[in-house]
């Protein structure tokens, strides 16, 4: 991912003897690991699987614990801690109508967390590719993660944790925080699909006030669009920018 769209983190001045983390490599066939030096516990570890890297197609596994606390692949619907059987975790953006169960949603985010009786760490791959994140048991009965990406690189980050608010705050030292929201952005909002006019979404602001309930903003979904074209409004909705309801009342269309 571009440096641009994702800045990276400044070197780190912590040394090699001071790391909560240490990496091993194989040369031939490769593989690596990341364990922690002072208990040597294993954390990440790719010796089981041989590694695919071609150009739209790139696999990588990792061996897991058993019956592993695991939790992140986001954006999905899925439970909290995310299955650890026969389960594949898509990260491909995506608008689920209704959210059903199981389904990757708006965003996507390569990153994980697992808590194990010793702490927490986190992992997380830096690659904007359409990937499907496979957990499962092989034959024998060990616990496996799998990457399966349709390009970029294994660009992998790990986080020593080792508590689960330290992971986050680890995590947000990579990718930064989130912006900080307008002050408009703290009150009361309204929106849903379906306003056929402008004339509807002024009546519900109205009704709003009528009401006695402090009403911040009112959105509207794809209808204001034309023929779904971003920044081009239907000649019914018109009215929310020539008449000047987007300035007086804070009726924002959704982008």
């Amino acid at each position: 991912m571009p440096v641009d769209v994702v800045s990276r983190p400044e070197p780190s001045s912590v040394s090699s003897a001071d790391s909560k983390l240490a990496f091993n490599f194989t040369e031939n066939p490769f593989s690596f690991s990341v364990h922690r030096p002072d208990t040597g516990e294993v954390l990440f570890d790719t010796a089981e699987t041989p590694l695919v890297f071609e150009s739209q197609y790139l696999r990588l596994r990792t061996k897991l614990p058993k019956d592993p606390f695991l939790y992140g692949l986001g954006e999905h619907s899925d439970p909290l801690r995310l299955n650890t059987t026969n389960y594949t975790r898509t990260l491909w953006n995506n608008d689920a109508y209704t959210i059903p169960q199981g389904d990757n949603l708006y965003g996507s985010h390569p990153v994980y967390l697992e808590h194990r009786k010793t702490g927490s760490h986190g992992v997380f791959l830096l690659n904007s590719n359409g990937m499907d994140v496979f957990i499962d048991k092989t034959d024998a009965g060990e616990q496996y993660l799998e990457y399966n990406t349709l390009g970029g690189v294994f660009d992998f980050y790990f986080l020593a944790g080792p508590s689960p608010s330290a992971v986050t705050q680890q995590y947000a030292e990579i990718v930064g925080l989130p912006a900080m929201i307008p002050y408009w952005g703290l009150g009361l909002h309204q929106c849903r699909w379906g306003y056929q006019d402008a004339y509807a979404v002024a009546e519900v602001a109205y009704n709003y006030s009528q009401a006695g309930i402090p009403l911040e903003v009112m959105w509207t979904d794809i209808d204001y669009m034309d023929r779904r074209m971003h920044y081009l409004f239907r000649s019914i909705f018109y009215r929310m920018s020539s008449e000047g309801i987007v300035n007086a009342d804070h009726i924002r269309p959704s982008l």
